[in-house]
This record gives structure tokens, sequence and C-alpha cells, in this order.
């Protein structure tokens, strides 16, 4: 009987695969929208190696829903939600280009991770990453590197979470931590734009959403996005429904 499976050796040629990028495993996206952005990740790859930049030099990629739905064997509804994911976690730019022409897409990345130490910034490049013999505590991708002991050390585990494009300058104020456990960053601005868009649920899609990541070690590479994510849901119905209304009118009983 012939096997069509073999054990991969020192000599074995990798089939072609798909990049899975880490940060997605934390991110709070549906399986088909992150299957989506690695499929696009690996497009852009393509796209950059034949030259296919705009006057600003980004990179962008041509792809068309229904080849999507094709590749991915899902329907083009199911690919147009897992866009409007990816659009909202700020992970990806579309761009219409008019009547009769194809729009581009533009796939974005997280910017490097910044250390915070007293009053200034500190950007932690891959290639300088000290080794795990090291007791320092650096992260990686949003994650904290291990000391020998296998644990990490507690402080900075929460502020290293602030990603570069969270960041708005030397002249204003880093991000703020928000929520019951801490663990959703805005800036001024940012709070102010959510507050004026959903002026009586704020308060409320912050406590439940740090409450959420905190049961499932949830994080993000913009939280802004991830609350208005969240709101989308409140407002169709899959959003927490609060405490049950157990009043009752007068001859009734419970």
């Amino acid at each position: 009987m012939r096997t069509i499976t073999d054990y991969i050796t020192a000599d074995t040629i990798m089939p072609p695969f798909f990049r899975y990028p880490r940060f997605l495993l934390k991110m709070d996206l549906s399986q088909t929208a992150k299957l989506l952005y690695s499929l696009l990740l690996d497009r852009s790859e393509l796209s950059q190696k034949n030259g296919w930049q705009d006057s600003e030099g980004r990179t962008y990629i041509v792809y068309p829903v229904s080849e999507i739905a094709e590749m991915l064997d899902k329907g083009s509804t199911a690919i147009k939600a897992a866009l409007n994911e990816l659009d909202a976690a700020g992970l990806l730019v579309r761009e219409r280009r008019g009547f009769s022409a194809p729009n581009r897409l533009y796939v974005k990345v997280p910017q490097v991770p910044v250390v915070q130490f007293s009053d200034h910034m500190t950007a932690i490049q891959p290639e300088n990453r000290p080794s795990d013999s090291r007791k320092s505590d650096p992260h990686k991708d949003g994650k904290p590197t291990f000391a020998l002991d296998g644990k990490p050390t507690p402080n900075q585990l929460t502020i290293n979470k602030l990603k570069e494009n969270q960041l708005k300058g030397a002249s204003e104020k880093p991000p703020a931590p928000f929520g019951r456990y801490k663990n959703i960053f805005l800036s001024e601005s940012e709070y102010a734009e959510l507050k004026e868009e959903y002026p009586d649920r704020l308060e409320r899609f912050i406590e439940e959403l740090s409450q959420h990541i905190a049961a499932n070690g949830k994080s993000y590479i913009n939280y802004a996005a991830a609350i208005r994510i969240w709101a989308g849901r409140d407002r169709k119905g899959t959003g927490k429904k609060g405490i049950p209304d157990y009043s009752y009118k007068e001859g009734e009983s419970l």
C-alpha cells in the first residue's frame, strides 16, 4: 500500500505554506479573518518582489473577493465579513479605485513594541533581544520573554503592551490604562473620540472588554478599534446583556 505522507527529515523539501503571525493568536478575530490575514500577508510579499508600490512607497495587492473565497473555500459573504474585521482591527486598508478599476488592499503589520522607562521610550529591535540566560524582561510581539526560572517578571507586563502606533508623540501623554483590570490603553484623543461616539455606553464597553481581556488573556494592537468592534457586537445583540430585569407589574408574580 502506497503511503501519501512521510516523516520530515533533514533533507525533506517542505511543501508551500502560509506564515501565521504569532500576534494573531491573541487577537479577538474569527478564524476566517486570521486565515485571511495570513493569505493577504503572503500575497503582499509577492507584491513586494514585483514592485507593486504606490506613489508613497506603500505595498498593495489586488485580490478580488471571488478569488479569495475560492482559495479559502468560503462564501463571499464570509470573506467580506472577515475583511471588515481586519479593517476594524487596523490590519487592513481598502482603497477604492473608481469605476471598473480593481480595489487596492493595503495589509498592515504591528509596529515594534516599546518599553517605557520613567519618562522616555526605548524601541526593542528583534536582533537586540537578550538571550534567555539574562534576567531582563523585554517584550516581543506583545509577549514577555522568560527568565531562568520560566516566570516573567511582573513589572512592565502591563505597560509594555503599548505599541508605537498608539503613541502620539513625545509632546502628548502616553496612553493611559482604563477598566477595572487596567488592561485597556487609550490616549486622550482616542478616549475623547470614543466618548463622542458612545456617550452613554463607553464606560460599560470599557468594563466589559476589560473583564473579557482579563479572563481570556487577549491583547490588541489597537484598543480603540477593539472597543468599536465590541460596540458593533452590542448593536447586533451579541454582546453582554447586563443584569436581567426582575421588575414586575402590579398583579404579576415572579
